[in-house]
């Protein structure tokens, strides 16, 4: 009797995350990514200690583990056009969920500290083999940096807009971050070398090599702006009828919601 009642209690147990991950973008890119699937590019990325902090551009694709009912700011912030894939797709890719720092705590400093103080010392370790491994644990503690992100603090737009404490951690970010080992680009760079946009467009036309495929099957949910581009997507998918075919295409279109539709009804 008390093994049917665990297995009761676990079978009705319901997470407070879905088991979905959204990707905000442009209408354009939108289209993009359902012709020729992700692309990486580089993120402007800081993160702020106590006393000290560091900044650096790095590759990467981010989603949102939101659920629908919790859109409706986000989009405000990344735009009205969005893609919602299974968590299944997004283990079998390696994504993974950022790890917030408190931008007042101890923790983030220290860490900051310890990775300055072992990218300064790992010159200075003897031997050709102690230089191996010394790069190689660096390189892999240096990893960690591109899943960090401040729990909160200054949110700076396109635009120029600047938020005031904005809570990056409302977004529940997940990152698709191509392997630390990857020769096809640079795994961070610095932000001097990233100097204008031009440098950044340069850097991002080769990281867009690095593809982050997808299945029809994975896709939950496709987001538009309004009722009238309903049509236009159809299309879309049915000019790229060799990655969606009919059967697909009628699936999807049960799983088109628009922006319209999340801010009034949702």
């Amino acid at each position: 009797m008390i093994a049917r009642t665990n297995r009761l209690i676990m079978d009705t147990n319901t997470s407070l995350y879905p088991d979905i991950l959204f990707h905000f973008t442009t209408k354009e890119s939108l289209w993009s990514i359902l012709r020729d699937t992700f692309s990486v590019s580089y993120s402007r990325e800081k993160i702020v200690g106590i006393d000290n902090d560091t900044e650096f551009y790095t590759p990467m694709v981010s989603f949102c583990d939101l659920k629908i009912s919790e859109l409706k700011s986000h989009m405000e912030k990344y735009g009205s056009y969005g893609i919602g894939l299974t968590k299944r797709w997004a283990n079998s890719k390696g994504l993974n969920p950022v790890f917030y720092v408190n931008k007042e705590s101890p923790f983030t400093s220290d860490f900051i500290t310890a990775v300055n103080a072992l990218h300064m010392q790992r010159n200075n370790i003897p031997g050709i083999i102690g230089k191996i491994l010394a790069d190689s644990t660096y390189k892999n503690i240096l990893n960690s940096y591109r899943y960090i992100k401040n729990y909160e603090g200054k949110l700076i737009r396109k635009n120029g807009e600047i938020t005031e404490n904005y809570r990056f951690a409302d977004e529940r970010e997940w990152r698709y971050v191509p392997s630390i080992d990857t020769k096809i680009i640079p795994p961070l760079i610095s932000i001097n070398t990233i100097s204008s946009d031009d440098k950044k467009s340069e850097y991002d036309k080769a990281a867009s090599a690095i593809k982050i495929g997808f299945e029809p099957d994975d896709i939950k949910y496709l987001i538009i702006d309004n009722d009238d581009e309903i049509l236009e997507l159809m299309q879309h998918l049915e000019k790229v009828k060799a990655k969606f075919p009919e059967k697909v295409r009628q699936r999807l279109s049960s799983r088109i919601l628009t922006a319209e539709q999340i801010h009034q009804d949702i």
